[in-house]
């Protein structure tokens, strides 16, 4: 059993939920196979892009700590990085919170969060819900639902051997793996009180960087829950990468007891955005996103099938 099926979080029986969702609920009609980064339907030339995610178990963290706003921010993020990834621009967000009683604060930092999220994307929140649920909730729950706007889709059916993987820097753990890092706060393998702010870092938000340079990459995948797994949504062809050094707070949580390959199948390692570019425009795809972002050359993209990790510590992992 693995340190997060411990945690109460089992990926494979979620990845099995995904896979009978998308096939009870697939049609032919639609332009994105359920199951990918975002939904699209087709109107006139255009395509309206959505996608819907929430914080998941940060808030808990965020209640203990007081630091709520980034969680608004991390709402945002979630949803506009993921359209982004198919090529869409974020138009319009409606938000979901939920709490388990009046939290008045709560309210007002979450809201504070959600605007500077909204503001920096270029999204515009046009309403959404706000519901006290006791014997429901714990705490408060948080999610968006994004509508956004493309030209074209990319989803990765044109990437093939010999293509160049790049990889952006995550702003830490952004908002995936917190089920597993309460745990080892709560056995007193981590001390919430010297690392909350890192620990409570907001998702960074990709979406202007990626549509930046939409036009010069085949796909990008946003590296969130199943962490590197993600990557197979783009491409059956095998992806060969080697990861640069994580941040401190991924070396914290694996020497706290969480096996190497774990934290690659848990976490972000430091690598939020992966992008798929053709050789001969990697400098260029390179030098636009280095005016906001830092940039790694990750690997390549070669013949056979599965991904193979090279980490930092020169283990190589299979997933």
């Amino acid at each position: 059993m693995s340190d997060y099926t411990k945690a109460g979080v089992d990926l494979d029986k979620l990845r099995g939920y995904h896979s009978f969702i998308s096939s009870y609920l697939s049609s032919s009609e639609l332009p994105i196979k359920i199951g990918h980064y975002a939904g699209a339907i087709k109107v006139g030339d255009k395509y309206i892009v959505m996608h819907v995610d929430g914080v998941g178990t940060k808030t808990l963290l965020a209640l203990k700590t007081g630091i709520i706003e980034p969680t608004g921010i991390d709402c945002v993020a979630m949803n506009v990085n993921d359209i982004a990834c198919v090529g869409a621009r974020p138009l319009a967000l409606v938000d979901y919170l939920a709490l388990e009683k009046p939290m008045d604060d709560v309210v007002e930092k979450v809201m504070k969060g959600l605007k500077k999220g909204s503001d920096e994307s270029n999204v515009v929140v046009v309403g959404g819900e706000t519901a006290i649920m006791p014997g429901v909730i714990s705490g408060y729950d948080l999610s968006c639902s994004v509508v956004g706007i493309a030209d074209k889709l990319k989803t990765g059916n044109d990437v093939k051997p010999g293509d160049v993987v790049l990889g952006l820097a995550s702003n830490g753990i952004h908002s995936n793996g917190y089920s597993l890092v309460r745990k080892l706060i709560d056995e007193g393998k981590i001390n919430l009180d010297k690392w909350a702010e890192e620990l409570l870092r907001p998702t960074r938000i990709y979406s202007n960087s990626l549509l930046s340079v939409f036009e010069k990459i085949k796909a990008a995948a946003h590296i969130t829950g199943g962490s590197f797994s993600k990557l197979k949504r783009i491409t059956a062809y095998r992806i060969n990468i080697r990861l640069p050094e994580p941040p401190d707070i991924f070396k914290l949580i694996e020497n706290s007891g969480v096996s190497h390959k774990e934290m690659h199948r848990v976490f972000n390692m430091g690598i939020g955005m992966v992008l798929f570019v053709d050789k001969e425009k990697e400098d260029e795809v390179i030098k636009i996103l280095s005016k906001t972002e830092k940039v790694f050359e990750l690997g390549r993209v070669e013949e056979g099938e599965g991904i193979m990790i090279t980490t930092y510590k020169n283990q190589v992992l299979n997933f």
